[in-house]
């Protein structure tokens, strides 16, 4: 007999569904209030629906049909789309997208590329950071696109989606093997930032965490050569999951795995392969270069040290502070890898304090790159992500018709209420998560 679910659960799924439609397809992100306002909505209503634990299909379809509703509009929280099918066009047209700068192309009567969408670039004056993977899906979305931005976002979202249930089911099978309650990979499944940051925002960070569960998953099953290809796809995809190999290759010298580590980094070269040339070196090394030494944004250990610097030196010392925090970062990576294998833990934990600790120490931090926390979290047991996944919301309150401008006390609040859960979980403590 089909289970009855109270007048109240039926409220909330229409709450979270009207609130995600409104975010994805009527509000832009400098409507400051109405945003808030949506997403504290759909944020709650998702708390209240974790307390029904016996709707697995119910909300397998629930979590698609949320994604599903985003795909009649153009992102409107980020702008790196445009970017997306720039490379694209430029690929489809035979032109190397790590070649020249977007400006050079404006004169040069390319099918596609336009002043219009030039103008949609938030990365003008800086070359493409797209590995080719990235950059194949690039190209087939605007080959299918054919000149219609919509179209050629929604086959990335396809691709997203397709990424998404997969996560979805990696999760569960995780939470099998690790005795877990296979309803927990809900927390993942219908969190409301998850749902508008990969589907909505088409940020590609939700096709790596796909391909870093499956090397989690075949890992446990000691299948050496999916694992590390699954590793090596992610790496191939967004050159971040490098920061896990270290951690891998010491487990594996410990297990008698350590192939994986160097079957993911022989794949993330074959991925580079296509595009390699001076260009994609140069461009890529240019990239960095600025990442590391120009760009910041909700960081926390860099704001600390930016503002000693402006006390000491009276201006902003980035070029300085970027590559030295990035020095203690890696120290910071190598020395969790080293106590987790000592310490024996389960592969999802170590993957969860190395990529925190990453983002401890990055001078960028947007709200898509630490959401792979909350699917590591949800396999060993933590569940401060999913606090952050709320908090880290506010940094789309910064911006308005002029610009952007994040008061740093809202910053300070976000890692205050985080640091907060996280002690609170490292002593043990239970969360109130785990009382809903």
């Amino acid at each position: 007999m089909r289970k009855k679910h109270p007048f109240g659960f039926y409220s909330f799924l229409f709450i979270i569904s009207l609130s995600i439609f409104s975010i994805g397809n009527l509000l832009e992100r400098d409507q400051s209030f109405l945003l808030l306002t949506a997403y504290i909505s759909a944020f709650v209503s998702y708390l209240f629906l974790q307390r029904e634990k016996e709707a697995f299909k119910l909300f397998l379809g629930v979590g698609i049909f949320l994604r599903l509703l985003l795909f009649f509009s153009l992102p409107s929280l980020s702008d790196d789309v445009y970017r997306f099918i720039w490379d694209g066009t430029l690929l489809m047209n035979g032109i190397h997208p790590f070649e020249n700068l977007p400006g050079y192309y404006l004169d040069k009567n390319i099918s596609g590329i336009s002043q219009t969408l030039f103008d949609k670039l938030n990365s003008q004056e800086y070359f493409t950071i797209y590995p080719p993977i990235n950059q194949l899906v690039f190209w087939l979305s605007v080959s299918i696109g054919d000149g219609n931005w919509l179209m050629s976002t929604n086959v990335i979202r396809v691709i997203l989606l397709a990424a998404d249930i997969g996560s979805f089911w990696l999760i569960v099978q995780l939470l099998k093997k690790y005795e877990r309650p296979a309803h927990l990979a809900f927390w993942y499944f219908l969190n409301p930032l998850v749902i508008l940051e990969f589907v909505g925002n088409v940020h590609f960070e939700g096709l790596v965490l796909c391909f870093l569960l499956a090397g989690i998953y075949w890992l446990h099953d000691l299948k050496k050569l999916l694992s590390g290809t699954a590793f090596g796809l992610a790496i191939g995809t967004k050159l971040l999951p490098f920061i896990y190999m270290p951690f891998v290759f010491l487990q594996g010298l410990r297990s008698k795995q350590w192939t994986i580590s160097i079957i993911a980094g022989l794949v993330a070269i074959l991925t580079l392969v296509p595009m390699v040339n001076q260009s994609f070196v140069e461009g890529m090394q240019n990239s960095l270069n600025l990442y590391f030494r120009k760009f910041e944004f909700n960081a926390s250990l860099y704001y600390i040290a930016r503002e000693i610097g402006y006390w000491i030196y009276g201006y902003n010392k980035i070029a300085q502070i970027g590559p030295l925090l990035s020095l203690l970062s890696l120290l910071s990576i190598l020395g969790i890898s080293i106590a987790a294998v000592v310490r024996k833990w389960e592969v999802p934990k170590a993957f969860l304090f190395i990529l925190f600790s990453y983002l401890l120490f990055a001078t960028t931090v947007h709200p898509w790159y630490f959401i792979p926390l909350i699917a590591f979290g949800i396999l060993s047991g933590y569940y401060f992500p999913i606090v952050w996944s709320f908090m880290i919301f506010i940094t789309y309150l910064g911006y308005s018709e002029n610009g952007f401008q994040l008061p740093l006390s809202w910053v300070l609040a976000e890692y205050i209420v985080v640091a907060i859960v996280l002690i609170l979980e490292l002593k043990g403590r239970k969360p109130l998560i785990n009382q809903i």
